[in-house]
Protein backbone atom coordinates (compact mmCIF):
# COMPACT_ATOMS: atom_id res chain seq x y z
CA UNK A 1 0.00 0.00 0.00
CA UNK A 2 1.45 3.74 -1.02
CA UNK A 3 0.33 5.61 2.01
CA UNK A 4 1.75 8.87 0.55
CA UNK A 5 -1.03 8.50 -1.94
CA UNK A 6 -4.01 8.22 0.42
CA UNK A 7 -2.12 11.22 2.26
CA UNK A 8 -2.33 13.67 -0.19
CA UNK A 9 -5.70 15.19 0.68
CA UNK A 10 -4.45 15.38 4.43
CA UNK A 11 -0.98 16.89 3.43
CA UNK A 12 -2.78 20.17 1.96
CA UNK A 13 -5.51 20.39 4.68
CA UNK A 14 -3.05 20.60 7.38
CA UNK A 15 -0.93 23.10 5.27
CA UNK A 16 -3.95 25.20 4.96
CA UNK A 17 -4.07 24.84 9.12
CA UNK A 18 -0.73 25.45 9.61
CA UNK A 19 -1.37 28.66 7.46
CA UNK A 20 -4.19 29.73 9.23
CA UNK A 21 -2.93 29.29 12.87
CA UNK A 22 0.66 31.45 11.32
CA UNK A 23 -1.65 33.86 10.82
CA UNK A 24 -3.84 33.64 13.67
CA UNK A 25 -0.93 33.75 15.76
CA UNK A 26 0.92 36.63 14.08
CA UNK A 27 3.93 33.98 13.57
CA UNK A 28 3.84 33.30 10.09
CA UNK A 29 5.70 31.19 8.43
CA UNK A 30 4.79 30.78 4.88
CA UNK A 31 5.77 32.89 2.17
CA UNK A 32 4.18 32.55 -0.93
CA UNK A 33 7.34 32.13 -2.93
CA UNK A 34 9.10 30.22 -1.28
CA UNK A 35 5.89 27.62 -0.77
CA UNK A 36 5.28 27.44 -4.79
CA UNK A 37 9.02 26.87 -5.23
CA UNK A 38 9.03 23.95 -2.90
CA UNK A 39 5.65 22.29 -3.92
CA UNK A 40 6.55 22.63 -7.63
CA UNK A 41 9.38 20.61 -7.20
CA UNK A 42 7.68 17.98 -4.75
CA UNK A 43 5.17 18.43 -7.91
CA UNK A 44 8.19 17.63 -10.22
CA UNK A 45 9.69 14.73 -8.22
CA UNK A 46 6.34 12.60 -8.47
CA UNK A 47 6.41 13.40 -11.90
CA UNK A 48 9.52 11.96 -13.05
CA UNK A 49 8.39 8.44 -12.02
CA UNK A 50 6.45 8.67 -15.08
CA UNK A 51 9.80 8.76 -16.93
CA UNK A 52 10.27 5.58 -15.85
CA UNK A 53 14.29 6.46 -15.82
CA UNK A 54 13.98 4.21 -12.11
CA UNK A 55 16.51 1.15 -12.22
CA UNK A 56 16.38 0.78 -9.04
CA UNK A 57 13.52 -2.61 -9.52
CA UNK A 58 15.91 -3.78 -11.96
CA UNK A 59 18.56 -4.18 -9.58
CA UNK A 60 16.79 -5.60 -6.85
CA UNK A 61 15.34 -8.04 -9.15
CA UNK A 62 18.65 -9.25 -10.33
CA UNK A 63 20.33 -9.17 -7.40
CA UNK A 64 17.61 -11.53 -5.38
CA UNK A 65 17.04 -13.51 -8.58
CA UNK A 66 21.09 -13.92 -8.17
CA UNK A 67 21.15 -14.51 -4.73
CA UNK A 68 18.41 -17.05 -5.12
CA UNK A 69 16.40 -15.23 -1.91
CA UNK A 70 12.92 -16.31 -1.17
CA UNK A 71 10.41 -13.89 -0.19
CA UNK A 72 8.85 -14.20 3.17
CA UNK A 73 5.48 -13.72 4.06
CA UNK A 74 4.35 -10.75 6.87
CA UNK A 75 2.05 -13.88 8.12
CA UNK A 76 2.06 -11.95 11.69
CA UNK A 77 1.95 -8.17 12.56
CA UNK A 78 5.78 -8.20 14.41
CA UNK A 79 6.87 -9.07 10.62
CA UNK A 80 5.43 -5.39 9.86
CA UNK A 81 7.27 -3.95 12.79
CA UNK A 82 10.76 -5.39 12.53
CA UNK A 83 10.65 -4.54 8.72
CA UNK A 84 9.76 -0.87 9.84
CA UNK A 85 12.00 -0.86 11.98
CA UNK A 86 14.68 -2.32 9.44
CA UNK A 87 13.49 0.16 6.83
CA UNK A 88 14.18 3.36 9.82
CA UNK A 89 17.72 1.82 9.77
CA UNK A 90 18.46 2.15 6.49
CA UNK A 91 17.46 4.90 6.13
CA UNK A 92 19.30 6.90 8.74
CA UNK A 93 22.35 5.79 7.04
CA UNK A 94 21.03 6.69 3.34
CA UNK A 95 19.76 10.02 4.93
CA UNK A 96 23.62 10.37 6.74
CA UNK A 97 25.15 9.32 3.20
CA UNK A 98 23.43 12.14 2.08
CA UNK A 99 24.89 14.71 3.98
CA UNK A 100 28.01 12.83 4.38
CA UNK A 101 28.83 12.42 0.58
CA UNK A 102 29.02 15.23 -2.45
CA UNK A 103 27.61 12.63 -4.96
CA UNK A 104 24.51 11.73 -2.76
CA UNK A 105 24.10 15.74 -1.50
CA UNK A 106 24.29 16.83 -4.90
CA UNK A 107 20.71 15.39 -5.15
CA UNK A 108 19.37 15.60 -1.16
CA UNK A 109 20.40 19.39 -0.95
CA UNK A 110 17.63 20.35 -2.83
CA UNK A 111 15.37 19.45 0.03
CA UNK A 112 17.14 21.95 2.37
CA UNK A 113 17.30 24.69 0.55
CA UNK A 114 14.08 26.25 1.67
CA UNK A 115 14.85 29.10 4.19
CA UNK A 116 11.88 28.78 5.56
CA UNK A 117 10.41 25.88 7.83
CA UNK A 118 7.11 24.92 7.57
CA UNK A 119 4.85 21.82 6.26
CA UNK A 120 5.53 22.80 2.53
CA UNK A 121 9.14 22.08 2.75
CA UNK A 122 8.51 18.26 3.31
CA UNK A 123 7.40 18.12 0.07
CA UNK A 124 10.01 19.60 -1.55
CA UNK A 125 12.10 16.83 -2.95
CA UNK A 126 14.57 15.88 -4.82
CA UNK A 127 14.44 14.46 -8.54
CA UNK A 128 17.84 13.42 -9.29
CA UNK A 129 17.91 10.49 -6.76
CA UNK A 130 19.26 7.59 -8.26
CA UNK A 131 22.02 6.20 -6.02
CA UNK A 132 19.73 5.71 -2.39
CA UNK A 133 18.14 2.97 -2.75
CA UNK A 134 21.51 1.03 -2.38
CA UNK A 135 20.84 1.64 1.13
CA UNK A 136 17.96 -0.78 1.05
CA UNK A 137 19.09 -3.87 -1.01
CA UNK A 138 19.90 -5.68 2.32
CA UNK A 139 16.53 -5.50 3.17
CA UNK A 140 15.39 -7.43 -0.22
CA UNK A 141 18.55 -9.98 0.04
CA UNK A 142 16.61 -10.51 3.62
CA UNK A 143 13.56 -11.58 1.10
CA UNK A 144 11.09 -8.67 2.28
CA UNK A 145 8.54 -8.64 -0.24
CA UNK A 146 8.39 -5.47 -2.14
CA UNK A 147 4.89 -4.47 -1.33
CA UNK A 148 5.99 -4.64 2.37
CA UNK A 149 8.73 -2.12 1.40
CA UNK A 150 6.56 0.07 -0.11
CA UNK A 151 3.81 -0.04 2.60
CA UNK A 152 6.49 0.65 5.24
CA UNK A 153 8.59 3.70 3.45
CA UNK A 154 5.88 5.70 2.07
CA UNK A 155 4.32 5.14 6.18
CA UNK A 156 7.59 5.88 7.28
CA UNK A 157 7.71 9.01 4.72
CA UNK A 158 4.49 10.46 5.52
CA UNK A 159 5.45 10.43 9.24
CA UNK A 160 8.33 12.88 8.47
CA UNK A 161 5.95 15.17 6.99
CA UNK A 162 4.34 16.84 10.30
CA UNK A 163 7.57 17.15 11.66
CA UNK A 164 8.17 20.19 9.38
CA UNK A 165 6.61 22.93 11.59
CA UNK A 166 7.92 25.40 13.71
CA UNK A 167 4.42 25.53 15.81
CA UNK A 168 4.93 22.47 17.65
CA UNK A 169 7.89 23.05 20.72
CA UNK A 170 9.13 20.44 22.90
CA UNK A 171 7.38 16.94 23.48
CA UNK A 172 9.12 15.61 26.33
CA UNK A 173 9.90 11.90 26.54
CA UNK A 174 9.18 11.95 23.06
CA UNK A 175 11.73 14.00 21.85
CA UNK A 176 14.20 11.17 23.69
CA UNK A 177 12.50 8.19 21.37
CA UNK A 178 11.12 9.40 18.05
CA UNK A 179 11.95 12.59 15.53
CA UNK A 180 10.12 15.43 16.62
CA UNK A 181 9.52 18.81 15.21
CA UNK A 182 12.06 20.16 17.76
CA UNK A 183 14.55 17.41 16.61
CA UNK A 184 13.85 18.11 13.09
CA UNK A 185 13.85 21.28 12.98
CA UNK A 186 17.62 20.79 14.30
CA UNK A 187 18.26 18.92 11.42
CA UNK A 188 17.22 21.77 8.55
CA UNK A 189 19.25 24.29 10.41
CA UNK A 190 22.54 25.69 9.21
CA UNK A 191 23.91 26.64 12.44
CA UNK A 192 27.49 25.23 12.64
CA UNK A 193 26.74 23.47 15.81
CA UNK A 194 23.59 22.41 13.86
CA UNK A 195 25.12 20.86 10.85
CA UNK A 196 24.57 16.87 9.95
CA UNK A 197 23.14 16.05 13.22
CA UNK A 198 19.73 13.96 13.44
CA UNK A 199 19.22 11.92 10.18
CA UNK A 200 16.45 9.86 11.81
CA UNK A 201 13.01 9.50 9.84
CA UNK A 202 11.29 7.86 12.49
CA UNK A 203 13.13 7.03 15.62
CA UNK A 204 15.80 9.94 16.73
CA UNK A 205 17.60 6.52 18.73
CA UNK A 206 19.82 6.10 15.73
CA UNK A 207 21.11 9.70 16.03
CA UNK A 208 21.93 9.11 19.85
CA UNK A 209 23.05 5.91 19.11
CA UNK A 210 25.76 6.98 16.63
CA UNK A 211 27.06 10.03 18.02
CA UNK A 212 24.79 12.35 15.77
CA UNK A 213 22.30 13.74 17.85
CA UNK A 214 22.33 17.20 18.68
CA UNK A 215 19.31 18.92 21.02
CA UNK A 216 17.53 22.47 20.05
CA UNK A 217 19.35 24.90 22.15
CA UNK A 218 16.62 27.69 23.68
CA UNK A 219 19.36 30.04 23.17
CA UNK A 220 20.53 29.42 19.73
CA UNK A 221 17.34 29.38 17.37
CA UNK A 222 17.62 27.44 14.20
CA UNK A 223 18.21 29.32 11.03
CA UNK A 224 17.08 27.79 8.13
CA UNK A 225 18.73 26.77 4.60
CA UNK A 226 21.81 25.69 2.96
CA UNK A 227 25.18 27.44 3.64
CA UNK A 228 25.65 28.66 0.20
CA UNK A 229 22.24 29.95 -0.53
CA UNK A 230 20.14 28.72 -3.67
CA UNK A 231 19.00 32.38 -4.35
CA UNK A 232 16.49 31.38 -7.04
CA UNK A 233 12.79 30.11 -7.05
CA UNK A 234 14.12 27.86 -10.52
CA UNK A 235 12.85 24.08 -9.43
CA UNK A 236 15.37 22.74 -12.48
CA UNK A 237 18.23 24.81 -11.13
CA UNK A 238 17.35 23.79 -7.55
CA UNK A 239 18.08 19.93 -8.63
CA UNK A 240 21.26 20.52 -10.81
CA UNK A 241 22.71 23.44 -9.01
CA UNK A 242 25.23 20.98 -6.74
CA UNK A 243 25.51 18.75 -9.61
CA UNK A 244 26.71 21.56 -11.28
CA UNK A 245 29.06 22.83 -8.60
CA UNK A 246 30.55 19.35 -8.02
CA UNK A 247 31.50 18.51 -11.80
CA UNK A 248 33.12 21.89 -11.90
CA UNK A 249 34.94 21.26 -8.59
CA UNK A 250 35.98 17.91 -9.87
CA UNK A 251 37.51 19.68 -13.14
CA UNK A 252 39.43 22.01 -11.19
CA UNK A 253 41.34 19.43 -8.98
CA UNK A 254 44.65 19.72 -9.70
CA UNK A 255 45.18 15.72 -8.33
CA UNK A 256 43.02 12.60 -10.48
CA UNK A 257 42.62 11.16 -7.37
CA UNK A 258 41.11 13.91 -5.51
CA UNK A 259 38.60 13.83 -8.80
CA UNK A 260 36.90 11.32 -7.67
CA UNK A 261 37.32 11.49 -4.21
CA UNK A 262 35.88 14.39 -4.29
CA UNK A 263 32.36 12.97 -5.03
CA UNK A 264 32.52 10.78 -1.92
CA UNK A 265 33.69 13.79 0.59
CA UNK A 266 31.43 15.62 2.27
CA UNK A 267 29.93 19.38 0.54
CA UNK A 268 32.16 21.12 3.11
CA UNK A 269 35.60 19.96 1.70
CA UNK A 270 37.51 21.08 -1.37
CA UNK A 271 40.42 19.69 -2.50
CA UNK A 272 44.22 20.99 -2.50
CA UNK A 273 44.84 23.48 -4.95
CA UNK A 274 41.30 24.57 -5.26
CA UNK A 275 39.87 27.91 -3.56
CA UNK A 276 37.35 27.06 -0.89
CA UNK A 277 34.10 28.86 -1.14
CA UNK A 278 33.37 31.15 1.80
CA UNK A 279 30.07 29.97 3.55
CA UNK A 280 27.02 32.39 3.84
CA UNK A 281 27.10 34.31 7.42
CA UNK A 282 24.35 33.04 9.72
CA UNK A 283 24.78 35.68 11.86
CA UNK A 284 23.78 38.12 9.10
CA UNK A 285 21.19 35.45 7.11
CA UNK A 286 18.96 37.60 4.75
CA UNK A 287 16.66 35.45 3.09
CA UNK A 288 16.06 35.48 -0.78
CA UNK A 289 12.91 37.38 -1.23
CA UNK A 290 12.50 39.33 -4.25
CA UNK A 291 10.03 41.89 -4.24
CA UNK A 292 6.93 40.97 -7.31
CA UNK A 293 3.99 42.79 -7.48
CA UNK A 294 0.44 40.95 -5.83
CA UNK A 295 -0.71 40.70 -9.59
CA UNK A 296 2.31 38.69 -10.54
CA UNK A 297 1.63 35.94 -7.35
CA UNK A 298 -1.93 35.94 -8.13
CA UNK A 299 -0.96 35.03 -11.37
CA UNK A 300 1.61 32.60 -10.65
CA UNK A 301 -0.66 30.58 -7.98
CA UNK A 302 -3.39 29.67 -10.93
CA UNK A 303 -0.36 28.82 -12.62
CA UNK A 304 0.09 26.19 -10.19
CA UNK A 305 -2.90 24.88 -9.49
CA UNK A 306 -3.39 24.60 -13.82
CA UNK A 307 -0.14 22.35 -14.09
CA UNK A 308 -0.87 20.44 -10.87
CA UNK A 309 -3.54 19.44 -12.98
CA UNK A 310 -1.52 18.60 -15.51
CA UNK A 311 0.17 16.31 -13.26
CA UNK A 312 -2.23 14.45 -12.09
CA UNK A 313 -3.48 14.03 -15.68
CA UNK A 314 -0.08 12.97 -17.31
CA UNK A 315 -0.06 10.94 -14.09
CA UNK A 316 -3.36 9.32 -14.83
CA UNK A 317 -3.08 8.99 -18.49
CA UNK A 318 0.72 7.68 -18.97
CA UNK A 319 -0.07 4.70 -19.78
CA UNK A 320 -2.73 5.43 -22.71
CA UNK A 321 0.24 7.41 -24.31
CA UNK A 322 3.38 6.90 -26.63
CA UNK A 323 6.59 7.61 -24.94
CA UNK A 324 7.18 10.44 -26.76
CA UNK A 325 4.19 12.07 -25.91
CA UNK A 326 4.88 11.50 -22.24
CA UNK A 327 8.06 13.17 -22.50
CA UNK A 328 6.94 16.47 -24.08
CA UNK A 329 4.02 16.28 -21.68
CA UNK A 330 6.50 16.41 -18.96
CA UNK A 331 9.25 18.89 -20.85
CA UNK A 332 5.65 20.99 -20.83
CA UNK A 333 5.05 21.06 -17.18
CA UNK A 334 8.92 21.17 -16.13
CA UNK A 335 8.81 24.25 -18.61
CA UNK A 336 5.63 25.84 -17.39
CA UNK A 337 7.84 25.36 -13.61
CA UNK A 338 10.85 27.21 -15.03
CA UNK A 339 8.44 30.37 -16.19
CA UNK A 340 6.77 30.43 -12.74
CA UNK A 341 10.15 30.61 -11.51
CA UNK A 342 11.10 33.80 -13.68
CA UNK A 343 7.82 35.12 -12.63
CA UNK A 344 8.40 34.98 -8.90
CA UNK A 345 12.07 36.55 -9.17
CA UNK A 346 10.33 39.09 -11.62
CA UNK A 347 12.89 38.55 -14.26
CA UNK A 348 12.69 40.80 -16.88
CA UNK A 349 12.60 38.45 -19.97
CA UNK A 350 9.29 36.67 -18.01
CA UNK A 351 7.44 38.01 -21.20
CA UNK A 352 9.35 36.37 -24.03
CA UNK A 353 9.59 33.02 -22.21
CA UNK A 354 6.08 33.00 -21.29
CA UNK A 355 4.94 34.39 -24.50
CA UNK A 356 6.47 31.21 -26.26
CA UNK A 357 5.50 28.78 -24.00
CA UNK A 358 1.89 29.62 -24.81
CA UNK A 359 2.32 29.82 -28.96
CA UNK A 360 4.32 26.46 -28.19
CA UNK A 361 0.30 25.08 -26.43
CA UNK A 362 -1.38 27.68 -29.52
CA UNK A 363 1.10 25.15 -31.64
CA UNK A 364 -0.28 21.77 -30.48
CA UNK A 365 -2.81 20.81 -33.33
CA UNK A 366 0.50 20.99 -35.26
CA UNK A 367 3.27 18.30 -33.04
CA UNK A 368 0.93 16.78 -30.26
CA UNK A 369 -0.99 14.64 -33.06
CA UNK A 370 2.03 13.30 -34.05
CA UNK A 371 3.54 11.90 -30.92
CA UNK A 372 0.69 10.32 -30.02
CA UNK A 373 -2.36 10.36 -32.80
CA UNK A 374 -5.25 9.41 -29.60
CA UNK A 375 -3.96 12.98 -27.97
CA UNK A 376 -6.02 14.87 -30.49
CA UNK A 377 -8.85 15.90 -28.25
CA UNK A 378 -6.12 17.19 -25.99
CA UNK A 379 -5.11 19.85 -28.83
CA UNK A 380 -8.29 21.92 -27.99
CA UNK A 381 -7.56 22.18 -24.27
CA UNK A 382 -3.83 23.23 -25.17
CA UNK A 383 -4.81 25.59 -27.57
CA UNK A 384 -7.55 27.15 -25.21
CA UNK A 385 -4.60 27.78 -22.33
CA UNK A 386 -2.07 29.15 -25.00
CA UNK A 387 -4.70 31.22 -26.19
CA UNK A 388 -5.87 32.39 -22.41
CA UNK A 389 -2.26 32.56 -21.52
CA UNK A 390 -1.78 35.17 -24.15
CA UNK A 391 -4.56 37.28 -22.54
CA UNK A 392 -3.46 37.18 -18.94
CA UNK A 393 0.27 37.97 -20.41
CA UNK A 394 -1.55 40.97 -22.07
CA UNK A 395 -3.01 42.06 -19.32
CA UNK A 396 -0.44 41.79 -16.51
CA UNK A 397 2.00 43.66 -18.85
CA UNK A 398 -0.52 46.32 -19.19
CA UNK A 399 -0.88 46.58 -15.76
CA UNK A 400 2.74 46.08 -14.51
CA UNK A 401 3.91 48.38 -17.28
CA UNK A 402 6.36 50.97 -16.01
CA UNK A 403 6.64 48.90 -12.08
CA UNK A 404 9.86 47.28 -12.99
CA UNK A 405 11.99 50.40 -12.58
CA UNK A 406 9.95 50.47 -8.73
CA UNK A 407 10.65 46.85 -8.43
CA UNK A 408 14.10 45.36 -9.31
CA UNK A 409 15.18 42.33 -10.55
CA UNK A 410 17.38 40.25 -8.55
CA UNK A 411 20.24 38.91 -8.98
CA UNK A 412 20.85 35.76 -11.08
CA UNK A 413 20.82 32.91 -8.72
CA UNK A 414 21.99 30.52 -11.01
Amino acid sequence: MNFVEIAVPFFILAMAVELAYGALRKNQTYRLNDALASLMMGSLSQLMGVLRLSFAAVVFAAAVEFVGVIAWTPQHWWHWILAFVAYDFCYYWKHRCGHEWRIMWASHSAHHQSEEYNLSTALRQPSTDYIGFVFYLPMYLAGTPAFVMISVGTLNLVYQFWVHTQHVKRLGVLDYILVTPSNHRVHHAKNPRYIDKNYGGFFILWDRLFGTFCDESDEEVPVYGITHGLRSWNPLWANAVVWWQSLVLALKAPRWRDKIVVWFKGPSWFPAGVERLPDDPVEQAQRYDPPAPQSSKAYVFLQYWVLTAAGFGLTALQGDLTRPAVFAWFALIAGSMFVVGLWLEHRRQRYAVDLARALVMLGAGQWLPLLAPQTADWVTVLQVLGAANIALLAGLYALQHGQDASVAAPRSGS
